[in-house]
């Protein structure tokens, strides 16, 4: 079963300037609603007025064709249709994809059972039902998740529920419940938090079907304290592939191991990348979600800052950059830049 990945969110469920983003030509959204319309649209018989087509009457045969075989052309006719239908959908699945807000989409991907002995039903309830106080901003329940989630190894799968949950705890403000979260999520997809589970993962993000899942778990793994250093090299790899998901996935695993050096990774992304998408991905990271602390959010302010009079940078960037700023501060300056920085100098 598939389940909505989890997706941290601008505030407000979409990214800063949405209506800026990239969408697919007027003409080519018109073709294909004229396509799926076309398809949708009976068609008559050419031998009377009855409609023909998907879960319609079917059309009469004329006088002295078989009743047990179509006429030509009706054969013709729903072969059209099939060939529309097929051609909208899609038409439509593209638009839908080029015009998805860069923040609405996710890449922490699907799970992959990595180790798996004998479902626990018994286990899996408890560890939904813990989970579901994290999601509420249980301290303690994170310590419970934090002592006990590496019993659920192999014996608990990721669930409708779980996914929620997780979903909601991983964009709390509160590091110490995100990290809960992020733990049980390993262990519900059944990755041992040690050496042996890193090595597991460096061999599924060699694997191009599992990498934009791999990449997430690392800095996951990262993140609960199996070798940062080592893991954010793995994932730094990929920040220049030419696949935007997996370039956007590398930022998000970033943004898990949150180390001082990852930082100058994301601002990079967020300045250098060719895809929105992937910029989008980092300016948020930088913002709010991940697990970087406060004084590391400061620290690329900095860098925002000082970028907002920069005339090489897009409108776009810009207005990433002042949300980031925004969300960092908890301050409503506008787009003055001068304000900017005057606050910046006075927080340092």
């Amino acid at each position: 079963m598939a389940f909505e990945p989890w997706q941290p969110l601008w505030p407000g469920g979409r990214s800063p300037h949405a209506d800026d983003e990239l969408k697919p030509a007027d003409e080519d959204v018109i073709r294909t609603l004229a396509e799926i319309e076309k398809a949708s649209t009976p068609l008559l018989s050419a031998t009377s007025n009855t409609p023909i087509g998907p879960g319609l009457p079917k059309a009469q045969a004329p006088r002295g064709a078989s009743a047990g075989q179509p006429s030509a052309s009706v054969r013709l006719l729903v072969t059209a249709i099939g060939m529309a239908v097929g051609i909208g959908l899609v038409g439509m699945n593209l638009a839908l994809r080029h015009t998805l807000p860069a923040s609405r989409q996710s890449y922490r991907g699907r799970n992959r059972v990595v180790t798996r002995s004998a479902l626990d039903a018994s286990l899996q309830a408890e560890a939904e039902q813990l989970l579901q106080k994290v999601a509420a901003g249980d301290s303690s329940a994170a310590d419970q998740v934090l002592a006990e989630s590496a019993g659920w190894t192999g014996k608990t799968q990721r669930t409708q529920k779980s996914e929620q949950w997780i979903g909601i705890a991983l964009n709390l403000p509160d590091l110490h419940v995100r990290a809960a979260a992020i733990q049980a999520e390993l262990a519900l997809d059944g990755v041992t938090v040690d050496e042996s589970g890193l090595r597991t993962l460096e061999q599924y993000v060699s694997n191009p079907s599992q990498r934009v899942w791999a990449l997430w778990m690392l800095g996951a793994i990262g993140n609960r304290g199996v070798d940062p250093v080592h893991t954010a090299k793995i994932v730094e790899t990929y920040l220049s592939d030419p696949q935007v998901d997996v370039r956007a996935a590398a930022v998000n695993g970033l943004a898990m191991i949150a180390t001082d050096e990852t930082i100058p990774m994301m601002l990079d992304r967020f300045r250098n990348d060719p895809s929105p998408v992937v910029q989008e991905r980092a300016a948020c990271s930088l913002a709010e979600s991940g697990m970087y602390t406060h004084e590391q959010r400061m620290t690329a302010a900095g860098t925002l800052v000082t970028w907002l009079d920069d005339p090489l940078i897009t409108g776009q960037q810009r207005g990433w950059s002042l949300q980031a700023l925004h969300d960092i501060s908890g301050q409503s300056l506008g787009s003055d830049s001068a304000a900017w920085r005057n606050w910046y100098e006075g927080a340092k």
